[in-house]
């Protein structure tokens, strides 16, 4: 990219957030269980809800919100709005906090503190973000109109005292401080002492600044996704869930869900997709958990599960495997992880009975032995290790 750069040519990032998606089919689960009409682009920027959710950082599945850093920086500057997203992206970063400026802005953000500038030629640049440098922009503007730095100067600073050797650092901080303190009107007449301030605090900022406009458009996604778990928990935590991916862990997705009323389920050959689903029961939500997360289950015996099951429901484990040709491993992790539940007394019955199928060849011509005797139920601590080792963490059992 540096040869790019070298020869004039502009440079552009692509970036592809896993987000989107998750907005998408989020969006896609409310229009097929809430509203058929709902779009994305209907999201009001003004909602009370979502603003309450922000402010008290409830932001566990929120784009770009979902550390505790990023919490507590919500809970400190009370964001509410896309704008306050987009400074809370910001501040969150270090250059602010590197500058000196971190409690001075959020009591100013808050209200309670006055602005104070260190010159005045600064608030045109600085006035949106209370007199505290914030955004990379805000750096080259600096540079540019008060320093009186070349266009080339002023983005390398942007980028860093690494970008500079310390010979040609000291150089640029003497023409800095010197541009700083012309006279009006060619410049803004800083003192000896205002300019090597300035200088300081955006020495200690470069390189470490977030781009407004980047800011902004991830403060937009945030929003979204903020809005959509306010309203519609069940379908935005689905969609995370699918995802796989996040900042956490599955099972803190899992244990939010819980959180706000929703059931997490393991997967189920009768209820189950291939990815996380939603289904209801009465009023309560249940999310499941998809056979595609079944340890070694391969996807062509998914898709036939999945065909077989647009038929009829499977009854019985005798039932799945005389329609689905299923490896012996695959038959013991369906029954272990609970995708039979519901279909035999316990999953150490239905163990059983699988292995008598094995014993017996196809097992399709058995008789159903009356006299076998009871099997005792496996304990929870068993099924929590199953769970564990085959779907990565426990669902069943707290």
């Amino acid at each position: 990219h540096r040869d790019v750069e070298a020869v004039g040519l502009s440079k552009i990032d692509l970036l592809g957030i896993r987000a989107l998606t998750v907005l998408a089919e989020a969006e896609h689960l409310v229009q097929r269980h809430y509203d058929p009409g709902f779009r994305q682009a209907t999201i009001p920027p003004d909602d009370r809800r979502t603003a309450d959710l922000l402010a008290c950082a409830e932001t566990i599945g929120v784009f770009q919100c979902e550390s505790e850093g990023a919490r507590r920086t919500l809970r400190q500057l009370r964001a509410r709005t896309v704008r306050d997203l987009a400074v809370a992206n910001a501040f969150f970063k270090p250059g602010p906090a590197m500058g000196g400026m971190a409690a001075t802005f959020v009591r100013r953000y808050r209200g309670e503190e006055p602005v104070a500038y260190l010159h005045p030629s600064l608030a045109p640049i600085l006035g949106n973000t209370h007199g505290v440098l914030l955004f990379q922009e805000q750096i080259l503007r600096v540079a540019r109109d008060i320093a009186g730095l070349t266009w080339e100067q002023a983005d390398r600073l942007r980028r860093g005292m690494s970008h500079f050797g310390h010979q040609e650092m000291a150089e640029l901080q003497a023409y800095f401080v010197a541009g700083c303190r012309r006279p009006p009107p060619e410049g803004p007449g800083l003192t000896a002492q205002q300019a090597e301030t300035l200088w300081d605090q955006v020495l200690a900022f470069a390189g470490y600044g977030f781009n407004q406009g980047h800011a902004t458009a991830y403060a937009e996604v945030s929003y979204r996704t903020a809005y959509m778990k306010t309203h519609w928990p069940a379908a935005f935590l689905c969609a995370r869930l699918a995802e796989r991916g996040g900042f956490h862990h599955p099972a803190v997705y899992m244990a939010e869900a819980g959180r706000l009323g929703l059931s997490v389920r393991p997967p189920h050959v009768n209820r189950s997709r291939r990815r996380f689903s939603l289904s209801w029961e009465g009023e309560q939500g249940i999310l499941w958990m998809g056979l595609g997360q079944v340890r070694d289950l391969r996807l062509a015996s998914i898709q036939a599960i999945l065909e077989e099951r647009r038929v009829k429901p499977f009854a019985d484990l005798r039932d799945l495997v005389g329609r689905v040709a299923l490896h012996s491993k695959e038959m013991t992790h369906l029954v272990q992880c609970g995708a039979l539940d519901g279909l035999g007394t316990s999953r150490a019955a239905i163990l059983a009975e699988a292995d008598e199928i094995r014993q017996a060849g196809s097992g399709l011509q058995m008789t159903v032995d009356l006299a076998r005797p009871r099997v005792t139920p496996e304990p929870a601590a068993q099924r929590l290790a199953w769970e564990r080792q085959l779907l990565g963490q426990p669902v069943s059992v707290h």
